[in-house]
């Protein structure tokens, strides 16, 4: 059986050539190629996406936040309440206050979320990882005026958000709150203004925090909002981001309807099923790719067929079985679905491990902005190749090869050797 099918197939991969069915075969593995190759790029750009909002996201934002109905009020009791669940998972427990405000240079003004934190008890290590120029600094300054010296707070804002305001280190910016001074004299309410010192600019990469988010210490928190000795609520941070919604559970329990207890997945659940989506719809669109190319092998295999109709009669006549001409047509649409999967999957983690340079080369030398950072959350194209979405792309590239070599073989192994040889 063995030396009938190697026969065989020795005797039909030795025919006549013909330049148009070449061609075709040429296409379906370049067409198997393509379609390969976008799949592995664009779930690890994905995947990518997803692992750097999930990081940049859980850096800034606390992996759970409790707040009350009108704030809290007394935080360390709330601290004390959860420090006597004795949850190992915990890390940090920190009071904050944020807000929606303006901030306001000399010559230009924009909306910002204003949190005020404490920063020993607050984690700073994605902001001081990411820290372009100044320090940290949250105390309050004096500043000399014409009159005395007068002091203000410090602030931390992002680079994009310092360069729309045209500042830097040192130069004083004005916080207006939605809260209201009264004016006794006038008798009017004025929108509480305040000034700060920039004492910091960070860089994170994610369009949203370095546009509109400025730090404050929770002292000048409270004075903007007019809090008294009330705080927006308590940030809780874990060892590991992923048991937030465990610690939630058995957190919620123990406040009573005044409060709510929120993890970082319940603050950006529609945000990321938006991405999980997304990604999904790519995949099967671009699937569609692999389709096309499949299509092209199974007219690449009837042309093979039809160009050796007299081969496969002569072969059948000599005693050849069906399921040896079948397994040869199976193998001939199978290489050329492999050689496109090698070919399309080295491209493609070629191209994925090299797409920043790639998009720096075209944007150089052509003008053309790939990835434009006003529009995207990153400055970057984020990449992340895991092994399994590999897997999967070269698996279903290689069972629509075989699928395209079934009916194909089939219809080569139905030929009727008499018929076959009947016109030659």
């Amino acid at each position: 059986m063995k030396f009938e099918y190697l026969l065989a197939t020795k005797y039909l991969l030795k025919g006549r050539r013909h330049g148009f069915v070449s061609l075709i075969a040429v296409i379906s593995v370049l067409g198997i190629a393509v379609g390969v190759m976008a799949l592995i790029v664009v779930l690890a750009v994905m995947s990518g996406f997803d692992r750097e909002l999930k990081t940049k996201i859980v850096g800034v934002q606390p992996h759970l936040i409790i707040e009350g109905v009108g704030g809290i009020g007394r935080p360390q009791d709330v601290r004390d309440t959860i420090d006597s669940l004795g949850l190992n998972q915990i890390t940090s427990i920190a009071p904050f206050v944020q807000g929606q405000g303006i901030v306001r240079s000399q010559t230009e003004a924009s909306g910002v979320v204003i949190k005020g934190i404490d920063p020993e008890r607050e984690p700073m290590d994605l902001f001081r990882q990411h820290l372009k120029s100044g320090t940290l600094e949250f105390g309050d300054l004096d500043v000399p005026t014409e009159k005395r010296a007068r002091r203000i707070g410090r602030a931390v804002i992002g680079e994009e958000l310092a360069r729309r305001l045209l500042v830097s280190i040192g130069d004083v910016v004005t916080i207006i709150s939605p809260a209201f001074d009264e004016d006794p004299i006038h008798a009017i309410k004025r929108a509480k203004s305040v000034p700060f010192a920039v004492s910091g600019i960070f860089r994170l990469g994610m369009s949203d925090f370095d546009t509109s988010l400025v730090l404050v210490s929770l002292k000048q928190g409270r004075a903007l909002y007019q809090l008294g000795d009330h705080v927006t609520g308590m940030s809780i941070r874990l060892k590991e981001v992923d048991l937030a919604d465990q610690v939630k559970l058995a957190i919620q329990g123990r406040f009573g309807t005044g409060y709510v207890v929120r993890s970082w997945m319940d603050l950006n659940r529609t945000f990321f099923r938006a991405l999980q989506v997304e990604k999904t719809v790519m995949t099967i669109l671009l699937s569609l790719i692999i389709f096309v190319a499949a299509f092209n092998i199974v007219s690449t295999l009837i042309m093979g067929v039809m160009e050796k109709t007299k081969d496969i009669g002569i072969l059948r006549a000599l005693g050849a079985t069906r399921q040896s001409v079948r397994r040869i047509f199976l193998l001939q649409g199978f290489v050329v679905g492999l050689l496109g999967i090698v070919f399309g999957a080295l491209a493609g983690l070629a191209l994925a491990y090299n797409l920043n340079p790639v998009s720096d080369f075209l944007e150089r030398y052509f003008g053309i902005s790939v990835f434009p950072s006003d529009i995207y959350y990153f400055d970057r194209i984020p990449v992340a190749i895991h092994f399994h979405d590999v897997l999967i792309v070269v698996t279903f590239a290689l069972l629509m090869s075989l699928a395209a070599g079934f009916y194909p073989a089939h219809y080569a192994s139905k030929l009727d050797p008499v018929q076959a040889l009947r016109y030659e």
